[in-house]
């Protein structure tokens, strides 16, 4: 039958492996994750426990972006995200961490979103921009530890609060 009807194509697939691949990170460091079915500029929260495994204060809020192959320039990968998405994410009170997944290369590179922008006046966005690039070095890549790391950066008040206040 050739009636035409809904088709998986390979960027579901890569959507999939990207959640189900910053997933087993926040698991491996002892935390839990909750996905968010209806995506509107978060994919995963992520619940953070200390070293006891008392459940803490706060939360993250993650935000997955694939590609099939990430551009890189220089020593670090390039995205441009939706001018939409950066003005739900600095209006956040909660730290939001922009992950993203290259899935020729399986893995994934962090970016803490507030504090990214608000560290340096050279990436606000300009007056009627659709579109804001952010730069993520390559060795700010997912792997054993970084959630663990963002955990102590969100304890200390370090993801959101450099260069200002929301």
């Amino acid at each position: 039958m050739n009636a035409p009807r809904k088709r998986r194509t390979r960027q579901h697939v890569i959507a999939d492996l990207s959640v189900h691949h910053v997933e087993g990170f926040v698991y491996r460091d002892g935390h839990t994750v909750q996905r968010i079915g209806s995506d509107y500029g978060y994919d995963l929260v992520v619940f953070t426990y200390d070293e006891r495994g008392y459940f803490e204060h706060g939360l993250l809020l993650l935000q997955v972006k694939a590609a099939e192959t990430l551009k890189r320039v220089g020593q670090e990968v390039v995205f441009d995200l939706d001018i939409r998405d950066y003005n739900l994410w600095m209006l956040e009170n909660a730290p939001v961490i922009l992950i993203l997944y290259d899935a020729s290369r399986k893995k994934a590179y962090w970016l803490p979103v507030q504090r990214y922008f608000r560290g340096s006046i050279g990436r606000l966005p300009k007056r009627g921009a659709k579109t804001i690039r952010v730069r993520i070095p390559l060795n700010q890549s997912l792997r054993k530890g970084t959630v663990n790391r963002l955990r102590a950066l969100k304890r200390r008040g370090e993801l959101k609060l450099v260069g200002g206040t929301t």
